[in-house]
This record gives structure tokens, sequence and C-alpha cells, in this order.
């Protein structure tokens, strides 16, 4: 499917479920991808902090990208995750998502090197699809404000600008990111990148969002952001205020939480890959009270 080119875009970082035996479940994956392109989302993130990338092997995160591919029907889009400080290594990378079936690339920030500006004039015009920048220095850890900064608001603006890059997701740092939207040409998308912050985050700019949230909440998501893109901050607020307990109480526990919401909507999550632990059956109804207060289930 061709990339949307109508805001707002909402994608969202995949789980990946697992069978009993601690493999990957393609199954599961391929009934869920039929589930999702029933929805509002407007495409996948492959390869990220949600689908537990740090607890699969290349060869597993390559066959992932290809049953999502295979099982959406031209539905959708995908975008593949790279987050690597090498230039060779994010360069084989890219191209090997692209091969099985990405048709965009979120490249993160490299957190290795001091050389950013640098790493990307070397990789972006040798990746094969458009790439997306990612500015999320600490995977997994989006508490908000003290996320760590990997590069000056006006040197993000640059890279943003450059030729085969898409867009931008932003960080959890609301202060820093409304300058960096003063930086980005507003014809690229801006992309928010957490559930808590719908509302602020649109409020400044952003006009899309890659977020775990929009696993379970696509719709509410695209409301909240088309309301404010409209001028109608009333209705973002009240859909927002009612659901982000739910974001906070899934988001609370990683991806033991984002499959225990899936659970409940008749998505097969399932537990995370080992050693990480389901959530606890007290906790799951946490979980399961503030998706009811959301109006999720």
């Amino acid at each position: 499917m061709p990339i949307p080119t109508s805001n707002p875009i909402i994608v969202a970082p995949s789980p990946t479920p697992f069978k009993a035996d601690d493999s990957v479940d393609h199954a599961a994956i391929e009934r869920n991808v039929d589930k999702w392109v029933k929805t509002p989302l407007s495409g996948f993130v492959l390869n990220s902090e949600n689908g537990e990338e740090q607890f699969l092997s290349e060869v597993e995160r390559f066959e992932i990208v290809r049953t999502v591919n295979n099982a959406r029907n031209g539905n959708k889009f995908i975008i593949g995750g790279v987050d690597s400080s090498s230039v060779s290594d994010s360069i084989r990378t890219a191209e090997a998502l692209v091969d099985a079936g990405a048709e965009m690339i979120r490249i993160r920030i490299p957190r290795l090197t001091k050389f950013v500006t640098k790493y990307f004039e070397q990789v972006v015009p040798r990746v094969s699809a458009p790439v997306v920048i990612i500015h999320q220095m600490a995977p997994g850890m989006f508490a908000g404000g003290d996320a760590p900064i990997g590069e000056k608001a006006e040197v993000i603006g640059d890279l943003v600008d450059m030729d085969n890059v898409f867009g931008y997701i932003a960080s959890g740092n609301v202060r820093f990111e409304a300058r960096v939207r003063n930086f980005v040409t507003t014809e690229k998308p801006f992309w928010l990148g957490n559930g808590l912050l719908l509302l602020a985050m649109s409020a400044i700019g952003a006009n899309g969002a890659c977020l775990m949230f929009g696993n379970v909440a696509p719709a509410q998501c695209h409301e909240i952001i088309s309301n404010v893109m409209k001028g109608d901050l009333a209705a973002a607020q009240a859909i927002h205020s009612r659901i982000v307990e739910a974001d906070h109480q899934i988001l609370d526990h990683g991806a033991a939480g984002i499959k225990a919401a899936l659970d409940l909507l008749g998505y097969d999550g399932g537990a995370p890959r080992l050693p990480n632990r389901s959530v606890s059956n007290e906790d799951r109804k946490i979980i399961k009270a503030a998706m009811k207060h959301a109006q999720l289930i």
C-alpha cells in the first residue's frame, strides 16, 4: 500500500506474540494483522521496543516483517526499525527490511556517536525507502520530561529537511520538542510518540503519531489529533481525559502491559519473551478497569 498522504497518520509499534515454547507465533501475528487492518491504524512499525526487538534474533525480526507483509494483503504500510550507530550496519539492515516488505525505514538518532549529522548524511541517501527519524534516545523509557536529548533542535530540523527523509517522531520532552517543531518544515510529518502527550503535542503542531497506544486505540488517537488540527480543542480534550489512565496503566507495564490490553480486546497478546513475565492478575484487573473507563472495552 502507498504511504498515506493525508494527516493524521497513526502508526503503532506492533507487539510480538510467542508460543508456549517461547518461539515467535507467526499464526498469531497473522490473526492480529487481520484485526488491525480493519481499524483506523495507518501502518505497522516492526523492529521496535514494543515488539521486544532486544529479545529477538535478526533472523526472527526479518521473518516477522515478511509475515506481516504477507498477512496485510496490501493494506496499511510497514515501517521497519533501525537502531544502530554504524553507517554500514544501518544501511544493511534497512535494505534487508525493505526486501522483507517495509515501505519506510524508521532510524533512531544514534546513541553511541557524536557525529550525528555525518551519520545521517551517509545513511539517508543510500536507503532505498523514505526515512523517518525518531528522537527517542532511551527506548522503553517514555515517562516524558526527562527524556534525553540526542541533538540540538536546529540540527534535527536540518536532518528532517534532507531529501529522502519523510518526517520526524518526537521524544516525550515537550519543552524541547516545542522548539524542534519550529525548525521542522510544515511540509513534513511531525509525529508524537506517547499517548499521554496526544493533546499537548498536537497543540504544538504534531500532525500524526507513532505510539504504543495506537495498537489498542487507533480511532481515539486519530480523533484527538484530528480535532486539534480542526481547532476543536474541547472535543480533543474530552477524549484525551478519558483515555489517559488506560495509556498510563498499559505503558507502565511495558510489553507485558500492551499484551494484556490486546488480550482483553480479543487479539493474541500472550506473554512477553522469557525471562520477562506477564502482568499479575491484579494488574490485569487495573488495566481492564482503565480500558473500560476509556470506553475501549
